[in-house]
């Protein structure tokens, strides 16, 4: 019923087409596997099944059993590729699977357009594009080598966090996450120091009736880390100001209408600059599964996801909110010095930032040298050169 689940890509490149596949064939794609107890040996499993290939024909999905590691429980993981489902229609397959009560689709219409907001638009996604060089260090080579990590925290943290300036939990994710990359930076990479790191953020441009759609339908939106910033404070104002655009239902809309309008041949252009190494980002994505899940009457307690990392990006961060805790995944690329310590870093940022501030005495001099040492590391203004 999901054609989602029941769609491919078929063909190389440019000249691959959509082809339907009514009924796949379960039996690769319903799979088991028998654990030792312990929770190291879930997380090996786990670890393992990120390498391991999907179905080699059909729709490319399966959901594997797991189970023995644990008395009284057991583990489903739903693994499926990118080219056929976008972290929202992951979470709607997880709804028509797991759902107790199926969400209702939103109502109203979408806002239109014009050519003032699309030329708006236009010119903050070609930002993206611009070279930054933060992350082409010839003696760390990105490449396609990987390293998964997980971070879990109570998700009213992010919540009480983001509220507190006017923000949202995803606005107190990318301020931990800029704040780990600071901490992080300051210890194996001068390159990111005293500067914003340029990161991206997925935006769900799905409309109401394309819940269940095969492929991808979201867009970068352009969100730097103020990883500069000297305190968390100012971090999370950043990032909450960075984000107001990408959250409008009008930037949505425009962005919807250019990808729309944007022949295939330039889009794939403009995809593989956004992999060159001087243009590297790193990407984020958070996603709250709103609704219980359950599967008969064994109830969901817990879900802990994972992610891709495209070619030539140095992290790729996904952060997932269910049941009152957000488990984040860490997707990094081995080529960079202790860059797997990152989801470390992060929970200790969330932590940290509960913590009150405080009362300091006013330091001028002080104050005046952390400028003077900012601004002589900080690179002027540049071209972007799309």
């Amino acid at each position: 019923m999901l054609p989602c689940l029941t769609h491919h890509l078929q063909g190389a490149g440019l000249r691959a087409h959509w082809v339907h596949d009514p009924r796949p064939d379960l039996q690769p794609r319903i799979r088991e596997r028998e654990l030792v107890p312990g929770k190291d040996s879930l997380d090996a499993v786990l670890q393992d099944l990120l390498t391991q290939p999907l179905p080699t024909s059909g729709p490319l999905w399966d959901l594997w059993l797991l189970h023995g590691h644990a008395a009284h429980q057991y583990t489903l993981c739903y693994r499926a590729h990118h080219s056929g489902q976008d972290g929202a229609a992951v979470i709607n397959v997880l709804y028509n699977l797991f759902g107790a009560v199926l969400p209702h689709a939103p109502t109203g219409t979408n806002p239109v357009a014009g050519p003032r907001a699309c030329a708006s638009t236009l010119r903050g996604m070609l930002t993206a594009l611009a070279h930054n060089n933060i992350w082409n260090d010839p003696a760390h080579v990105l490449d396609d080598s990987r390293i998964s990590t997980w971070a879990s925290v109570p998700t009213h943290l992010l919540h009480d966090m983001g509220a507190a300036r006017g923000g949202s939990g995803n606005d107190a994710f990318l301020a931990a996450l800029a704040t780990a990359v600071r901490t992080w930076a300051h210890s194996y990479w001068a390159r990111g120091v005293g500067r914003p790191v340029p990161a991206v953020m997925m935006a769900n441009l799905r409309r109401a009736h394309e819940a269940g759609r095969p492929g991808n339908l979201f867009a970068y939106a352009t969100v730097p880390l103020p990883s500069h910033e000297p305190t968390h404070q100012a971090r999370l104002d950043a990032v909450i100001a960075a984000t107001q655009g990408p959250k409008s239902p009008l930037r949505r809309e425009a962005t919807r209408t250019i990808l729309d309008r944007t022949p295939t041949r330039l889009g794939r252009a403009l995809a593989d600059r956004l992999t060159t190494p001087s243009r590297a980002v790193i990407d984020t994505s958070y996603v709250a599964v709103r609704r219980p899940l359950h599967y008969q009457s064994d109830p969901v307690t817990h879900i802990q996801p994972f992610t891709w990392l495209p070619r030539n990006h140095p992290a790729s961060v996904l952060a997932c909110s269910y049941n009152g805790i957000t488990t984040t995944h860490f997707l990094t690329n081995r080529a960079l010095p202790s860059f797997h310590e990152l989801a470390t870093h992060w929970e200790q940022a969330v932590s940290e930032a509960q913590a009150p501030v405080p009362m300091t005495t006013p330091n001028p001099v002080g104050d005046q040298q952390e400028a003077a040492a900012r601004a002589a590391t900080t690179p002027g203004p540049s071209t972007p050169r799309p």
